[in-house]
């Protein structure tokens, strides 16, 4: 009996030493520094947050970069996204809270304001140059605004005060001389409300571009895509009062409503852009295939916002009944084409006539030879883009690629189809090609190099130069 109490004893002191021990420690951990307690991250964690403050990997989550480089979201794949997806992604990546829009606007001001800082040097600089000499009547910031109304621009403005007086000017259309009235009033100059619209929907057009890559692909390409379209050497029409820079916003946020699965506001943006200009019915090929695949290509699945679809042309649609009411020929802005004598074609006659007037010409140093030779190699440029998009190394994977590459091809061939006859058949055709967004989607994919940055910003950036002085004497449509 001795021994056992002994026993008991020692087995119960022992048992308390423990119970103390291990007390201690539970109380010496609490007290540790929050540092210490967090879990120790993995190599590959240690070194993708090295990369991200080197700049060379993307703060987005694993999931976006990945459908960056082709992979798609569960709605993109057809599939039924995880309802708690977005709670775990938020406890696991603990970013700062930033806007996309904000980030967007950040990442696009320095590209918009360099440019037109040089675009408000060159409208001074211009009157260097020999041309039309009647903008330089008045004070000088006068002048300088009167130096971007030209071609185009005229005939925007005198819709703008006076209405269709004439059917050939059907060929251009009303929204944006709409625009050009409702902000003459403020402006009390219609030059110059022109541009206020036209620059402000260029920066707005630059915004949508950069958020729609960001979205789709991650904001690295998206950055480089804004660049290439800024400095691209028809980009300053961004800027003049032309209705380009309105059309590509109208456009980007039809496309960008599309992509996100807004029919009503895709046939919203659409409509308008079909008022802008007629090229906006490529749109409709983005809209009925994202419609198909968000409804997992199941007709059962339609709802009424399909009838969106008819929102995209119904801007044309408005128009053609304004010319039957007015001139009794709802294709008036059709046949006014015929003035700038343009007319139906296959798509390769403004290349191989080009190729044969510059075969013909004995002077290949006269205006229109040199024009006609830079208007060759920026088709030729935007031809080989457009081809990438499918096929190479930088073409575009996964489902939403069809979106960007169908439109881009429809769009390419919708103007290419409709070649002006004479001696410059390529006349405008450059222009045009700024509503092919995505090719510079591929050139960015391209370029990621800093060499081939360089080079394409130095030798585009001198066309631009050029184009922009021409333009501004009074020399060159564009």
């Amino acid at each position: 009996m001795r021994w056992s109490r002994v026993f008991v004893a020692q087995a119960n002191r022992s048992w308390i030493h423990r119970s103390l021990q291990v007390f201690r420690e539970t109380e010496a951990a609490s007290e540790e520094p929050e540092e210490r307690q967090r879990p120790v991250p993995s190599e590959q964690a240690e070194e993708e947050k090295g990369l991200r403050y080197s700049g060379l990997v993307s703060e987005k989550p694993t999931s976006e970069r990945l459908r960056g480089a082709g992979e798609t979201r569960p709605s993109d794949a057809g599939g039924s996204p995880d309802p708690d997806g977005g709670q775990r992604a938020a406890s696991q990546h603990r970013l700062p809270a930033r806007s996309p829009w904000l980030t967007a606007i950040q990442q696009v001001l320095p590209v918009y304001t360099a440019t037109h800082v040089l675009y408000f040097l060159l409208s001074y600089i211009a009157f260097l140059f020999p041309g039309d000499s009647s903008s330089t009547k008045g004070p000088v910031l006068l002048a300088m605004i009167n130096s971007w109304n030209h071609w185009d621009s005229s005939h925007f403005i005198t819709i703008a005060m006076h209405g269709y007086s004439n059917w050939w000017r059907t060929a251009f259309f009303p929204l944006y001389p709409l625009l050009i009235r409702l902000t003459n009033y403020l402006a009390d100059n219609p030059v110059l409300a022109g541009l206020v619209i036209s620059n402000l929907a260029g920066f707005g057009a630059l915004v949508m571009l950069h958020r729609l890559i960001a979205e789709d692909f991650d904001e690295e390409l998206a950055g480089r895509t804004v660049l290439y379209y800024a400095t691209f050497p028809m980009a300053f029409f961004l800027a003049a009062a032309y209705s380009e820079s309105l059309f590509m916003l109208l456009a980007l946020l039809c496309f960008y409503a599309i992509r996100q699965g807004y029919w009503w506001q895709a046939a919203l943006w659409g409509g308008l852009a079909s008022l802008t200009r007629v090229t906006a019915l490529p749109l409709l090929v983005p809209f009925v295939y994202e419609y198909l695949r968000q409804h997992q290509f199941r007709l059962g699945q339609f709802r009424l916002d399909a009838l969106g679809i008819l929102g995209i042309p119904s801007g044309l649609g408005l128009f053609a009944g304004y010319c039957f009411l007015r001139f009794h020929d709802p294709l008036a802005f059709s046949h006014a084409e015929s003035v700038w004598q343009r007319s139906l074609q296959p798509p390769w006659f403004a290349v191989s006539a080009t190729l044969a007037a510059l075969v013909q010409d004995s002077s290949h140093l006269d205006f229109i030879t040199i024009h006609r030779v830079s208007d060759l190699v920026l088709l030729t440029g935007m031809l080989v883009l457009v081809a990438l998009l499918f096929v190479g190394p930088w073409r575009l994977r996964g489902s939403i690629a069809l979106s960007y590459t169908s439109y881009t091809a429809v769009a390419f061939i919708f103007f290419l189809v409709v070649p002006a006859q004479g001696r410059y058949p390529t006349m405008s055709l450059p222009r045009y090609c700024l509503a092919l967004f995505p090719a510079f989607l591929v050139l960015a994919r391209l370029g990621r190099g800093e060499s081939f940055r360089l080079h394409y910003l130095i030798i585009s950036g001198g066309l631009l130069t050029f184009t922009a002085l021409q333009f501004l004497i009074g020399q060159w449509a564009g």
